[in-house]
């Protein structure tokens, strides 16, 4: 038997281990003698690597934490929904997307999205919301997304808000 807590540890990296296991494999067939297989071990050790990388920035976007609502992404578009509030953003207009942690700050569940497009609206999205690691997807989609920033924005211990992409403004000659 295994304990929950562990159980719910390797669920969540499971992605992470998956990608570290495919470049373990693909360090060992590099190993191997012979230069074909010298090559798909090398393109085995580089998709891993390149896998468990992905999943670990995914990390900041999942949260333990049941909150409201339900964010689905489909056909360029961002939706969320829940009793208090909700909304659509087309990724063609956004403008602006913050991360905005609460006043008490530290856990991931206390993280909002604040989704922004150019004529106005205004989509804020927790990141405890069903469906929240979605926007990962979504935001790669994007030219020039600070992830760093994401990431420090999930474990700031005070309220802070962090642009992680604007739209690149047309300069005028």
């Amino acid at each position: 038997m295994i304990r929950p807590e562990i159980l719910t540890t390797l669920r969540k990296y499971s992605e992470v281990f998956v990608g570290l296991a495919l470049a373990g494999l693909g360090g060992w067939i590099l190993l191997r003698s012979g230069w074909f297989w010298m090559l798909i071990g090398g393109l085995l050790l580089l998709a891993g690597a390149g896998l468990a990388y992905i999943a670990w920035r995914k990390l900041a976007f999942r949260s333990e934490e049941v909150g409201p609502g339900v964010v689905e992404v489909d056909e360029r578009q961002i939706s969320y929904f829940s009793a208090y509030d909700g909304g659509v953003v087309s990724i063609n207009q956004l403008a602006r997307i913050s991360a905005v942690t609460g006043a008490k700050g530290g856990p991931p569940h206390d993280v909002h999205w604040v989704l922004e497009e150019d004529g106005g609206t205004r989509l804020i999205i927790p990141n405890s919301a069903a469906g929240a690691e979605q926007l990962f997807d979504a935001f790669s989609a994007l030219d020039g997304v600070d992830y760093a920033s994401a990431t420090r924005a999930v474990g700031a211990m005070k309220h802070q808000s962090l642009v992680i992409w604007s739209k690149p403004r047309a300069a005028l000659h």
